[in-house]
């Protein structure tokens, strides 16, 4: 009985395991495209719909638009279990710091302007 026992166990340690280790890491290029994405301001304010681009990915950097302005120099991270993102972008009240991750058609971020005191959470789907 012991024997069967410790056999489950090990079979079901290297079931979890495996299934683990076979997940596909994400691939960047499914992040190009355009996201629209809701910037409202808070829970019980209107949609604020606005387009998110990603328009070039080399490697861990991307470049791409966002609220209507392009940046540069963004960065994208593909190891995990999602694909996660990070950029700046700028206007008179300073400099804003996004990230967020992909999953699947799905998009979630936060947006930081500490200028403006201002921290918005975000999230969208890719368009058709």
């Amino acid at each position: 009985m012991r024997q069967i026992i410790t056999l489950l166990l090990a079979f079901t340690v290297v079931n979890t395991f495996a299934q683990k280790t076979t997940t596909a890491k994400p691939v960047a290029a499914n992040a190009l495209g355009t996201w629209v994405i809701d910037l409202r301001p808070g829970p019980a304010s209107k949609p604020y719909l606005k387009d998110f681009k990603f328009t070039k990915i080399d490697s861990t950097r991307f470049n791409g638009e966002f609220y209507g302005y392009p940046f540069t120099g963004g960065f994208i991270n593909t190891s995990w279990d999602k694909i996660y993102f990070a950029f700046t972008t700028q206007d008179q009240s300073g400099t804003y710091f996004h990230s967020g991750y992909i999953d699947g058609n799905r998009v979630v971020g936060m947006s930081l302007n500490e200028s403006r005191e201002m921290l918005i959470p975000w999230r969208g789907q890719k368009k058709k």
